[in-house]
């Protein structure tokens, strides 16, 4: 079994040693048995120690580069035989407007599941495509077992499941995470609701605000997409309610932890003003601002200018005005590519040129 010891310490694989030491000490410190009291601290632990042999050091490292890359290209190869796609990234302009979808941030060698299913198979004209078909199936199973043994066995996707967002390092400005002055710039389109933000926001953002955020290299801004319901769109207000008391992030990672369904009531007001409160908000100022409606208007304006932007799945990432795959290595590459080439600040693709940050820039 090939575990992705670059997703269990939250880096990219070209990560620099000096980064991956400093995402262990980050994770063993949050883990260690003397502050975590999860059951699974042992097991993660234990993970996090496994993890950092390898990658910790430089030939241990190569060799496993070497087994995981055939292990990919195996994968890859598997699924180019079955005519499967390799890409999960959304057509940038729709023909017809379309009601957003949830879509799973892919991880490396792990093809991105579409959040609703869009097609059905078709009736069978005879017994020979039946046959085809389960030769089809049985080799798709298999893909999907190499996958998972990259990925991991649980993919956080289940809202009943626990899930522990690290804290932030880099510097935080209401709902951009990183340095004002940074070279690039990345966006976020999501979904309080949505499964796969979820994971993108336990397993993609902290290895961002590891290596590219708190190093001043990115700065990240949130935009909501609160299309799944009523609470999607109050839970979107409420965080930004958070952000005029400075933790918009801490509330961010709170509603992602409290995540249980989809307007199932979860994000019902009673339980929204009850995280601000455990969060260590000011609990009148904070229900003033709900309850006004303060920023029922932003959430509708982002909502549009994602319309705009052709933005139809969550999470969607931009970095700079491309869209990229929802995957840590496509967004790493993506801003090591903007780095290497850098170019002037531009207002967000699709949208009126305002401050950075706003709903219209």
């Amino acid at each position: 079994m090939t575990r992705n010891y670059y997703t269990v310490l939250q880096v990219s694989r070209n990560a620099e040693q000096d980064v991956i030491e400093a995402a262990y000490k980050r994770l063993a410190r949050k883990y260690h048995p003397d502050v975590y009291s999860g059951a699974d601290g042992a097991d993660r632990m234990r993970e996090l120690n496994e993890a950092y042999e390898v990658l910790g050091d430089a030939r241990k490292r190569a060799e496993y580069n070497a087994v995981l890359g055939g292990a990919r290209d195996r994968a890859a190869a598997m699924g180019s035989k079955q005519g499967r796609p390799t890409s999960s990234v959304q057509p940038a302009v729709s023909k017809q407007p379309k009601r957003p979808r949830a879509k799973p941030p892919s991880r490396p060698g792990h093809p991105a599941r579409p959040g609703r299913p869009t097609r059905t198979i078709g009736r069978f004209r005879n017994l020979g495509f039946v046959a085809a078909l389960a030769v089809a199936v049985i080799a798709a199973i298999a893909l999907i077992g190499v996958a998972n043994l990259l990925s991991g066995d649980d993919d956080g996707t289940d809202g009943n499941t626990p899930i522990d967002i690290p804290d932030h390092t880099a510097p935080a400005e209401g709902t951009t995470l990183g340095n004002a002055d940074a070279p690039v710039t990345i966006y976020e389109y999501s979904d309080f609701q949505c499964p796969y933000c979820r994971v993108a926001a336990a397993e993609i953002v902290p290895g961002l605000d590891t290596e590219y955020l708190t190093t001043g290299k990115a700065k990240l801004i949130f935009k909501n997409l609160a299309f799944i319901g009523q609470e999607s769109r109050w839970a979107a207000e409420a965080a930004l309610c958070s952000g005029d008391q400075g933790k918009f992030w801490e509330y961010h990672n709170k509603l992602y932890e409290e995540q249980n369904g989809e307007n199932e009531g979860a994000f019902e007001v009673e339980n929204l003003k009850r995280f601000a409160g455990e969060i260590g908000l000011n609990q009148g100022e904070f229900n003033a601002c709900f309850d006004a409606g303060t920023y029922t208007a932003q959430v509708a304006d982002e909502m549009d200018e994602a319309d705009r932007r052709g933005v139809n799945a969550t999470p969607t990432f931009f970095v700079g005005q491309t869209a990229v795959d929802s995957t840590y290595d496509a967004i790493s590459t993506a801003i090591d590519a903007a780095l290497a080439t850098p170019a002037p600040a531009t207002a967000t693709p699709g949208a009126t040129s305002t401050a950075e940050g706003t709903p219209g820039g």
